[in-house]
């Protein structure tokens, strides 16, 4: 699924951009002069998760976190934030996506890790989350990440989350599933005691069904979340950490915390690692 964003009454809430970019401001063969030939930055993103990145049932259009801040390099690639294309991925193909050339990035909640790096570059971190427990709202069993040893713990495919409960709780039972409202709708029927996934995402699914689920609100593990690029593309990929430097110091990323996920409590604002 492909979706074109236009209007500028979107930008104006998120993001502020200065300054309109031009072929000139970008090394000649980089990927940021390919991007502003084109004419549109494409981004691999959810289009599912509430806060970061969903398609609005009701007006129709992108938002969230990471929505504002495709924009915000689209307008510093391009010169306008209308010029940005979004396609919608999932855990299995994001990365994919980025390697074949499908998208030029991807804002998917990834978490940057060694083992990733040999495969595709990250920028940033863009935001840190933390790994939790999602439960059955009557559970009252499991007070610590440690007790899921022995338990049914569903994960979804392609994340990392099985690996570092593993650390954690060692004889937990993973079970997965294509995606974390799947995990949800099993934890609260019965089918697994837990899901297991970065707080960040599993709060949403819990507010959704209060009388059904709760987080066991104890982060076992740090996720900085990257922006996805070629694992060779050091240039677009330096590039993109200034942005984000930028948008951190001139108040624009916070501006955007606010407005998105201020639900999720007090804003950790990263420091983005030059690798």
């Amino acid at each position: 699924m492909n979706i074109r964003v236009v209007g500028t009454a979107i930008v104006a809430v998120g993001f502020m951009f200065f300054g309109i970019a031009k072929a000139a401001d970008f090394p000649a063969g980089s990927t940021m002069e390919a991007i502003h030939k084109k004419g549109k930055l494409v981004v691999g993103t959810s289009l599912k998760l509430s806060g970061f990145s969903m398609q609005n049932p009701v007006t129709d259009t992108t938002e969230g976190f990471e929505i504002d801040l495709a924009r915000y390099l689209a307008e510093k690639l391009t010169g306008s934030a209308d010029n940005v294309e979004f396609v919608a991925v999932i855990s299995q193909n994001r990365l994919a996506f980025v390697q074949t050339g499908r998208v030029d990035v991807a804002l998917d909640t990834v978490t940057i890790s060694d083992a990733r790096k040999k495969i595709v570059g990250f920028a940033g971190p863009y935001f840190l989350a933390g790994q939790d427990v999602l439960l059955a709202k009557d559970n009252r069993t499991i007070h610590s990440v440690s007790d899921l040893n022995n338990q049914s713990v569903c994960v979804v495919t392609g994340t990392d989350d099985g690996v570092n409960l593993l650390k954690v709780a060692p004889q937990a039972k993973l079970f997965s599933l294509a995606d974390k409202n799947s995990c949800a709708e099993a934890v609260a029927d019965g089918r697994y005691v837990a899901e297991v996934d970065d707080s960040a995402l599993l709060e949403p699914l819990a507010k959704l069904q209060p009388a059904k689920l709760k987080m066991l609100g104890k982060p076992f593990t740090t996720e900085p979340y990257g922006i996805v690029v070629k694992v060779d593309d050091t240039v677009f990929r330096n590039w993109i950490n200034t942005q984000l430097e930028q948008s951190i110091k001139d108040g624009t990323w916070m501006k955007s915390y606010n407005k998105n996920l201020r639900d999720f409590g007090a804003a950790r604002i990263p420091v983005v690692d030059r690798y």
